[in-house]
């Protein structure tokens, strides 16, 4: 199984695979190194045997030549076909020595690692010292297919006494290669030296006289003892470089000061207690450390990987570096060895920023245990860079992630996932920047060796396309319609292929498909083709190198939007019919569309840029708004434009809560088109003109109306209005109509006295209307009051106040009062009985004052005088101007000051046309009466009632209610 998210890495089909010849033993670990070298690419098999070979185990490096077929032959290394090589009495042992552990090469010169070499030394006392590690250097001359020479280099072949053996007895020399182009030199590491604190070789390359053929481990170019070529710490007796810390792990070579020198990268992954450092030196090895990168997290593995490479182009290398034990905490989870990789970008200053990270997400992944520069594989002008995942617990582990360059730096996004779960531990090792099928473009190997397979994996040529528009007309008329002429709007499409050194086969094929008004949804499309009504046209022909089509459009008739320009949307696409030997073509993803946009006709000048001058003026019916009387309001707009057109003008006017609207016309618009806003019961909006011509004027009454006044929730009503036009840069035009509000329910306050007056006509007898009783017997007064709601709205809440005359004779005490009993009113509903929300209570007052008492005891000094003194401040007393009985003569008697008694009295909801009863009853001393009052004069008992709306069934409270009525009841007394 495979999978493959592309851009231009070649599909599973195209795909090859190298493999080494039938009779080696497993596992040889084939695809342990790779390493480009000329035509051919190189392919280390550390634990590779043959059956025909005399010494097991020993290795060896696959040469497998490009565009032959996929089986690899063994690389001859001359002088590494002995089996014991002796000088003096010192031999090898090349038994399980890994050859080809790691690579490198260049045009000239391969070189191949053997970090598990085993040179035995004899001190002469019997002794032998056994030294690990070499590296076999050959040279090509005039022969492509084979070795001129070859030259093993080790330090165990020099004067091993002048030096301690500690120093290189598990030195591991050859566990990485590399060589640097600018001074030409061979680096090897050495990580087990100096009980596996590291060490740093550097060795120049020289033109003649390469190799001295008289010894095989020595040359007079290489003067071992005094050269600085051998690169150890200064004092690596010292803790500045633990044990095991395995400096030399990772190798690379880059640029990175302000020479033209490469200089050297080498990993130190458990310095600093496991964190692992980075250590950047000169080629000469002269200077200690040029500079220092550190880890982060402890075990990682900092630096396990390596990778220089121009990201961002601009001209300076930065640096990948890989940590695959990285464990990664996002979300509350731990991922233990998800890997990580850290991105240093070079500044002018030549320091190295940590600016980008890349973590894994899958456990055991282990992301970053390999990188590669693959160069601009995709020809776009950045260098893009592959990291792989060859490990994990799920189905879907060993892949390699594909990451694209560009000005910004790396897109974290893959491009490109290739993944084929019948490889183990697919992506142990990566190489690119090289061109396996000749096709101008870099492709990619990827090994697995625990499946002995290498995968090349070919780069696709990638198309780039370049599209040209030609209309007829500069604008698009608006009088080009259907019903016109088929020619009246042209639109030509070219399409070029730009990559001019691809050739397009018959097996290519390019699909294309022009959206019209791409921004506009399918039923707002401005413009059409005239051959299929439709907004889309799609075609399928055979790619070349030039291709145009011409297609007849028309605009639809009254179109709104006349500003925007109209997008010409175009995608592509190509296919290529399968060809299992040829490498088919693919777009480039930043290539797939193109956009173009045209403008609409408009009578905007030179410049095609109208600019309006809108103003809004306005007036209201009625000026206020009495709830219950009123029902309609209306609002006058008029809109008056001085500059140039306005386009898509409209009025937007937001209805305040509880107005609805209810229709609209206008003296300046035949068809003025208004209606609520879609989602929206409160805003109109009415269309003006598409556009409103300069020096136009527009008039229009929008007509409103109040169906239900409880649902008013502020006073006054405000109306919002907005005048705007799709003109850029235009003044959105606001304004506000207030109508205030009147609210108050006009109330009838009707009385009714019983009895009205009482007559004494004999010492034995009163008469009440004509009704005779015992002189004995005390008489009850009843008051009945009749509350009438007129309208025009609903009284949510009624206040009735109620006052009586106690007409006290002695003190306070109402037990010597005329009247007593004098109970709290009764409420009785007439149109609704059922309410029982209605209350009345005593009201008490401590600050009411008469200022006129004095005056009038001294105008009417013979009635005081007939009640004792404490009556003072009980009531007022006003005489009539005659005296005589029959023509009226009376002595009002009213009720001011603290012995009157005063009821309050609150009505709930009285709706329009409703009425309440309130009736309240007191009962007349009868024998007080008879014998304290001076009967010469009649005189009257007087109560008054009053009402006042407290409150309207609104959503906003008010104080604005008109004055109410107040009724005087009248006992007279004769």
């Amino acid at each position: 199984m495979f999978s493959l998210y592309s851009f231009n890495y070649q599909t599973v089909e195209h795909w090859r695979y190298l493999r080494q010849e039938k009779f080696t033993h497993k596992p040889s670990y084939f695809g342990y190194s790779l390493a480009v070298h000329r035509s051919s690419l190189l392919v280390g098999a550390p634990r590779d045997h043959s059956p025909h070979d005399i010494i097991p185990r020993r290795g060896a490096v696959w040469k497998c030549q490009f565009h032959s077929d996929t089986i690899c032959q063994r690389m001859p290394f001359r002088r590494n076909g002995e089996a014991n090589v002796r000088v003096g009495t010192s031999y090898d042992n090349k038994t399980n020595q890994w050859l080809g552990a790691s690579l490198a090469a260049n045009d000239g010169h391969v070189i191949a690692g053997a970090p598990f070499l085993k040179h035995r030394i004899n001190d002469g006392q019997n002794l032998e010292y056994e030294i690990p590690g070499g590296a076999l250097i050959g040279k090509y001359g005039t022969s492509l297919s084979m070795l001129d020479d070859t030259q093993i280099f080790s330090p165990s072949f020099l004067n091993w006494h002048s030096r301690n053996y500690n120093q290189e007895g598990y030195g591991e020399f050859g566990f990485q290669v590399a060589l640097s182009e600018k001074p030409e030199r061979i680096i090897i590491t050495a990580p087990g030296s100096f009980y596996f604190r590291g060490g740093i070789h550097s060795i120049p390359i020289l033109e003649k006289n390469w190799i001295d053929t008289r010894h095989p481990f020595t040359s007079p170019h290489y003067q071992w003892r005094d050269a600085g070529w051998l690169r150890y710490p200064s004092n690596y007796s010292s803790n500045e470089y633990d044990d095991w810390c395995y400096r030399g792990y990772a190798l690379a070579v880059g640029n990175f000061n302000n020479d033209d020198n490469q200089e050297i990268v080498v990993s130190i992954p458990k310095l600093d207690n496991y964190r692992g450092a980075i250590e950047i030196m000169n080629s000469n090895l002269d200077e200690y450390s040029i500079r220092t990168l550190n880890g982060s997290q402890m075990g990682e593995y900092f630096g396990s990987s390596l990778c220089v490479v121009d990201i961002n182009n601009d001209g300076l290398d930065d640096l990948l570096v890989g940590a695959p034990f990285y464990t990664v905490k996002k979300d509350g989870r731990i991922i233990a060895d998800a890997g990580r990789v850290d991105i240093f970008y070079q500044t002018a200053e030549h320091n190295l920023i940590r600016k980008q990270s890349i973590e894994g997400t899958r456990e055991g992944g282990r992301l970053g245990h390999a990188l590669a520069n693959l160069g601009d594989f995709d020809k776009d002008g950045y260098n893009d860079v592959a990291i792989s995942i060859p490990f994990g617990n799920h189905d879907s582990s060993n892949m390699v992630h594909i990451y694209r360059g560009s000005k910004d730096g790396l897109i974290l996004t893959p491009s490109q996932i290739l993944r084929i779960s019948s490889l183990k531990g697919f992506g142990w090792a990566l190489r690119g920047q090289f061109d396996y099928d000749n096709n101008g473009y870099l492709d990619l190997a990827v090994s697995s060796i625990h499946s002995e397979t290498v995968a090349i994996i070919l780069a696709r040529p990638v198309l780039r396309l370049q599209t040209k528009l030609h209309h007829s007309s500069p604008t698009i008329p608006l009088n080009c319609t259907l019903r016109s002429d088929d020619a009246c709007f042209i639109l030509t499409v070219c399409i070029y292929l730009h990559d001019s050194k691809y050739q397009p086969s018959k097996r290519d094929t390019l699909t294309y498909e022009v959206q019209l008004d791409k921004d506009k949804d399918q039923a707002d499309k401005r413009l059409l083709f005239r051959e299929s009504y439709r907004p889309f046209k799609k075609r399928q022909l055979k790619l070349s190198n030039r291709l145009c089509h011409d297609y007849s459009l028309y605009i639809k008739e009254d179109v709104r939007d006349k500003l925007k320009p109209i997008r010409i949307h175009i995608d592509y696409s190509i296919s290529s019919k399968s060809d299992a030997n040829i490498v088919p073509p693919i777009l480039d993803p930043a290539n797939s569309s193109y956009d173009y946009n045209i403008p609409i006709q408009k009578d905007c000048g030179s410049d095609d840029i109208c600019i309006p001058n809108l103003q809004i003026s306005t007036a209201k019916w009625p000026d206020n708004y009495k709830i219950g009387l009123t029902k309609k309001i209306l609002l006058d707009i008029n809109v008056i434009n001085t500059g140039e057109n306005a386009y898509d003008t409209r009025c937007f006017i937001q209805l305040p809560t509880g107005v609805e609207y209810v229709s609209s016309n206008s003296s300046s618009i035949m068809n003025l088109y208004c209606n609520l806003m879609k989602q929206s019961d409160h805003i109109i909006v009415c269309q003006l003109g598409n556009p409103l011509l300069a020096n136009g004027n527009i008039s229009l009454q929008i007509h409103t109306a109040v169906k239900n006044y409880s649902a008013i929730e502020s006073d006054p009503l405000v109306f919002l209005i907005n005048v705007t036009s799709d003109n850029p840069n235009s003044t959105k035009l606001t304004t506000e109509i207030i109508i205030p509000i009147s609210s108050s329910p006009e109330l009838v306050l009707i009385g009714v006295a019983k009895p009205e007056q009482i007559v004494f006509d004999t010492p034995d007898q009163t008469f009440v209307r004509h009704t005779t009783i015992s002189k004995t017997d005390d008489l009850e007064i009843v008051h009945t009051y009749t509350l009438h709601n007129k309208g025009p709205s609903d009284a949510k809440r009624t206040e009735v106040k109620f006052m009586w005359p106690m007409l006290p004779l002695t003190g306070f005490n109402e037990q010597t009062s005329l009247l007593y009993g004098i109970d709290l009113p009764n409420i009785i509903r007439v149109s609704d009985p059922k309410a029982n929300k209605d209350r009345c209570h005593i009201y008490h007052s401590s600050t009411y004052q008469i200022p006129r008492v004095e005056n009038e005891r001294s105008k009417f000094p013979s009635f005081f005088e007939k009640f004792r003194p404490t009556m003072t401040n009980s009531f007022i007393l006003q005489e009539q101007s005659s005296t005589d009985r029959s023509q009226g003569s009376s002595l009002p008697i009213y009720c001011h000051g603290p012995l009157c008694k005063t009821f309050i009295c609150y009505i709930d909801t009285l709706p329009i046309g409703h009425s309440v009863l309130i009736q309240l009853k007191a009962t007349l001393r009868y024998n007080h009466f008879q014998s304290k009052l001076d009967r010469s004069k009649p005189f009257i008992i007087v109560s008054n009632a009053s009402a006042q709306v407290r409150e309207i069934p609104l959503k906003f409270s008010t104080t604005k209610f008109q004055q109410q009525p107040t009724v005087e009841l009248k006992l007279l007394v004769i």
